[in-house]
């Protein structure tokens, strides 16, 4: 018995979709939290350990870390390390994007300007947002199978940017003749953009 052209073309069509069904279903599956083994861990308070602790929090509007206690102490002294070890982590962050801000502005704007005013600026900076911590609070915590005391720390991209905005008022006023060629709005913008990384 001869084929028609078109029942072979039917049947090529239907071979193809089951090679293709049948290499669809084969393909591993992306790996989850609940896959990796440190998510089996029970902490002492018999809660099983956080995906927070992989440092995988994001948000837009807030930067997250994970503080850590050290193992021995009181669990009052681990608490204190733990949100100690966040601040300094926060600071390192705040550090960093007023650094890449900096860096970005001047290599895309192609100015280099007077540096001196601009080394001032970033110091300014990352003085005024260390020494504001008022946004800096804990979301939760986690104590593992070891006692060690672990905190989720968030602090508000908003409260590093209103600190940027506040030193370049500051420059503008008080340091005009250096600063006019400093471009305020589009440092700005890089940090915006360092932000929304």
């Amino acid at each position: 018995m001869k084929m028609k052209k078109s029942d072979l073309l039917l049947f090529g069509i239907l071979a193809l979709t089951v090679l293709a069904v049948i290499s669809c279903g084969s393909k591993p599956k992306a790996p989850t939290y609940a896959d990796d083994p440190r998510s089996k861990i029970i902490g002492q308070e018999g809660v099983p350990r956080p995906e927070w602790m992989n440092g995988n929090k994001k948000s837009a509007d807030l930067y997250y870390v994970v503080g850590d206690g050290r193992e021995g102490m009181s669990r009052t002294a681990q608490q204190g390390t733990a949100r100690s070890d966040g601040l300094a982590k926060i600071a390192q962050w705040k550090n960093a994007v007023v650094a890449d801000t900096m860096k970005n502005y001047l290599e895309e704007g192609g100015t280099i300007g007077n540096t001196q005013v601009l080394m001032r600026f970033e110091q300014a900076t990352i003085t005024r947002s260390q020494a504001n911590l008022r946004g800096f609070d804990q979301e939760e915590y986690w104590i593992d199978d070891r006692g060690i005391y672990h905190g989720l720390y968030y602090y508000p991209k908003s409260d590093l940017k209103n600190d940027f905005q506040t030193t370049v008022t500051e420059f503008q006023r008080n340091d005009a003749a250096a600063f006019a060629e400093f471009k305020a709005n589009e440092a700005f913008r890089q940090l915006d953009a360092q932000l929304a990384k």
